[in-house]
Formats: structure tokens, C-alpha cells, sequence
């Protein structure tokens, strides 16, 4: 189903995408091992290897599910920016689609290296349970490698993503789509996200719990504008 660009109504997909995307990225990102409220310092690599090990397989499947609550949100932006009349809404979206996609990108890149960490830390886990020293120390060098490209992506892709939310929010204020409110909040929250991360980075202890809560807000607010325009268009 698709909308017509002057009608400022979000097609149906769009629509729930906008509510299960956010909801699947929040949930599963809480739910990893070593995230959570109390997440691991990734600054302590061993610690945090050996947590991810333990979990192994149980976090691979929550970072698969992350990605796809990131897809599911760019075609919500995608199809935000379809139901946009023209002018300065269509172009500020636009752009937001934009760095939307790229950051997608990013963050599949960032889900594939967690993948690969978390595997290679399962080595890590089971080989020194089982007394074999010989083969954790390569796997271990091999997982502190995966770990620090994992972390240094997964902040590029913050900076891109959170980027976007400022014309993304800027787009929604003046759609009409919903109440304007919902993007001043998008590109306030989009503004704050990149002045902190740059202050606490997300490989801090400060900053990987920083990040937790401000991906929580991203998700509560966009659920919560998905909600909106349901009941909007139900009524």
C-alpha cells in the first residue's frame, strides 16, 4: 500500500513500522548481556569478551533482531517522507531519509562485527573453560580486535544516525503529518545525543550507559508518534 504524497498521511507499512522498529531496537539493545542498566564497561575488554561469550548465542539473535528494528524504523522515515506535502517538510525529510539509509548501513556493519565478536568470544569462554590457554590467546587477541572495531563503527553510526534526527524532526514539525511537537522533541534529542557522545564516548563506561538511555528516549518517542498517528487515523 502506498500513500500519495500531498495526502499527510503515513501508509499502513510505514505506519507499523514506525511502532514494532523502535519497539524491537529498545527491547533487544536492554536485553543484550552486556548491556542493560548496569552494562559492561567496554573500556575493561576482557570483562566484557567474557560476558558476551558466555551469552554467545543468545546475544547473536538480539543483535539480528536490533537490525531489523533499524530497517523497519528507515521504512518509516521513507514512507514519512513520501506522505510529506512538497516544500520545506519533503526537503528536510529528504534529507533525513538520507542520512536515515546511511546510517542503516552503518549500523549493519557495526551488527556484523558484534556477531563476529560474539562468536570468537565464545571461543575465548570455552577454551579457557576447558584449560586450553593455547587456544584462547589467539582467540582473545582476535575478539579485542573485533571489540575495538565494533565500538568505534558503532559510534560513527551514532553520530550519523542521531545527525539525521535533526532534519528528520525538523520535517515532521512542519508536515502536519502529526502534532509538531513530536519533532521539535526528534531534533532536540538528535542535537543532545551528538554533544554528549562526543563528550562520552560510546567505548566509555559513561558513555555506553549514556547511549542506553538516549536510544531508549529515541525509542519511546518515536513509538509513541506511531501510536499517535494510528489513533489519528482511526478517528
Amino acid at each position: 500500500m502506498t500513500t500519495d504524497a500531498s495526502s499527510g498521511k503515513l501508509d499502513t507499512i510505514g505506519k507499523w513500522s514506525l511502532i514494532i522498529g523502535p519497539a524491537l531496537a529498545v527491547i533487544f539493545n536492554l536485553l543484550l548481556p552486556t548491556n542493560g542498566f548496569d552494562p559492561i564497561n567496554p573500556e575493561s575488554s576482557s570483562e566484557y569478551i567474557a560476558e558476551l561469550g558466555a551469552d554467545a548465542g543468545v546475544a547473536q539473535v538480539y543483535m539480528v533482531l536490533i537490525l531489523i528494528g533499524v530497517v523497519l524504523y528507515t521504512r518509516a522515515i521513507i514512507g514519512l517522507y513520501r506522505a510529506a506535502p512538497e516544500g520545506a517538510a519533503k526537503m528536510r525529510l529528504g534529507i533525513g531519509m538520507m542520512g536515515a539509509a546511511a546510517a542503516l548501513s552503518l549500523w549493519g556493519v557495526a551488527i556484523g562485527l558484534g556477531l563476529a565478536e560474539a562468536s570468537t568470544s565464545e571461543k575465548v569462554v570455552d577454551a579457557t573453560a576447558a584449560g586450553a590457554a593455547e587456544a584462547a590467546a589467539p582467540a582473545g587477541l582476535v575478539a579485542s580486535a573485533m571489540h575495538a572495531a565494533y565500538f568505534g563503527v558503532l559510534q560513527v553510526a551514532t553520530y550519523v544516525g542521531y545527525i539525521a534526527l535533526i532534519p528528520i524532526g525538523g520535517g515532521i514539525a512542519a508536515s502536519g503529518i502529526v502534532r509538531k511537537e513530536f519533532g521539535w522533541v526528534i531534533s532536540l534529542l538528535g542535537l543532545a545525543t551528538i554533544i554528549l557522545t562526543s563528550i562520552f564516548p560510546v567505548k566509555t563506561e559513561e558513555g555506553i550507559m549514556l547511549f542506553g538511555i538516549l536510544v531508549l528516549i529515541w525509542g519511546i518517542v518515536f513509538l509513541a508518534m506511531g501510536l499517535q498517528i494510528a489513533r489519528d487515523d482511526m478517528s
